[in-house]
């Protein structure tokens, strides 16, 4: 058996979120529950950007799931090219969840975040 990849999601891939259901990971994954890890959300129109940081809170959940090929699926969802990290929209970083201290995936904002609106609660649920 392979070891669970782990990933916090903030926006759109929650569950019930569109990229959620896109993806259709309904079926594909097993949700842990919510979490929250420090950094600060930016409204970037129909989706939110992470920046991990000391700066704030943000909250989401954490997934997991044991195929490696829903992780290219993930990769390609969040425009990330693990070939090409700077030129991606996204990164794919390790960031440590502030309930459980666990180290997991999450989707780290890779633009300028001038001129962006700050998620003060940082949650895009109740935004």
């Amino acid at each position: 058996m392979n070891d669970p990849f782990l990933f916090f999601v903030y926006g759109l891939l929650m569950t019930g979120g569109s990229g959620y259901r896109a993806l259709g990971l309904e079926t594909r994954v097993r949700r842990i529950g919510p979490e929250k890890i420090a950094g600060r959300l930016y409204h970037l129109g129909h989706y939110p950007g992470l920046v991990t940081g000391r700066h704030g809170v943000v909250h989401g959940e954490v997934l997991t799931f044991e195929d490696p090929r829903l992780v290219d699926e993930l990769d390609a969802y969040e425009l990330y090219d693990p070939d090409n990290p700077s030129r991606s929209e996204y990164r794919r970083i390790r960031v440590e969840t502030l309930g459980s201290g666990e180290s997991v995936w999450a989707y780290e904002y890779n633009r300028s975040t001038k001129n962006k609106p700050i998620i003060a609660t940082g949650n895009w649920r109740t935004r």
